[in-house]
């Protein structure tokens, strides 16, 4: 009984805690459009765009209505915007050098404070020993993947349109680094040779992250099949029977 009530409490502190807007867009979240940008300098920018643009996309569509690309939503549209800063090959975490280091240098410090006389040797011995293991599951990680992905860092800020979009973000977080890489699949060995498989795992881990962040703040379920918006002008366009093909009669 305790414990209902302090998970009741918890719970009406969080709601009490939570911004109106960002309530009402909780219960009644709007079609959302997904806008992403990425530095200009990444090899094949534009490509890498579209591709984890789709997959979160399709992802997102599982969770909430979508606005796909090139079309014009409703006026309460929301803008998910995602900022790529940074792209680059993923190298598994601080390198071992360095981890070896800053451990010998921490180790060696607090052993001389202590009194320890050992402690330049004892330093020495766990700089290699953290040096040997971050090295280890680095190629533990690799391994389990068996290619070696992008590491793409990117800036995540949900915004509602229309007279509140200069108002604070209704969602704001950063995404990368071993998050990302975490969420990946590992592929076979023909799939880790082919680099447009590999650029589409990636993007589809992206996409698991930035949903289930996304989902963590909202609480949105997941629901049978993607669900996408269409415009009124579509919708009208797809009803409309068909143009007559009859072939006039010959004189």
């Amino acid at each position: 009984m305790k414990r209902e009530a302090l998970l009741l409490i918890a719970s009406l502190s969080f709601v009490a805690c939570t911004r109106p807007e960002v309530e009402a867009f909780r219960l009644r979240p709007t079609p959302i459009s997904v806008r992403m940008t990425i530095p200009a300098d990444v090899p094949q920018g534009e490509e890498v765009r579209k591709e984890y643009a789709a997959a979160l996309q399709a992802k997102l569509a599982t969770r909430v209505v979508v606005v796909p690309e090139g079309v014009q939503g409703p006026a309460d549209t929301a803008n998910l915007d995602v900022t790529i800063t940074e792209v680059k090959r993923y190298r598994g975490g601080p390198s071992p050098a360095a981890v070896g280091v800053t451990t010998g240098v921490a180790v060696g410090i607090l052993g001389a404070a202590s009194g320890n006389r050992y402690s330049v040797f004892d330093g020495f011995w766990w700089g290699l020993f953290a040096a040997s293991h971050a090295a280890h599951s680095r190629r533990a990680e690799l391994g389990r993947l068996g290619y070696r992905p992008l590491d793409v860092t990117a800036v995540i800020r949900l915004r509602q349109s229309g007279a509140q979009a200069n108002a604070a973000p209704l969602a704001e977080f950063d995404v990368g680094g071993d998050q990302v890489i975490d969420a990946m699949d590992p592929l076979t060995h023909r799939e880790a040779d082919d680099e447009g498989r590999i650029r589409e795992e990636e993007a589809r881990a992206f996409a698991r992250v930035v949903v289930a962040k996304l989902q963590d703040r909202f609480g949105w379920n997941a629901h049978g099949s993607p669900t996408f918006y269409a415009s009124p002008r579509s919708k009208a366009a797809d009803a409309a029977p068909p143009e007559s093909s009859a072939v006039a009669p010959q004189r």
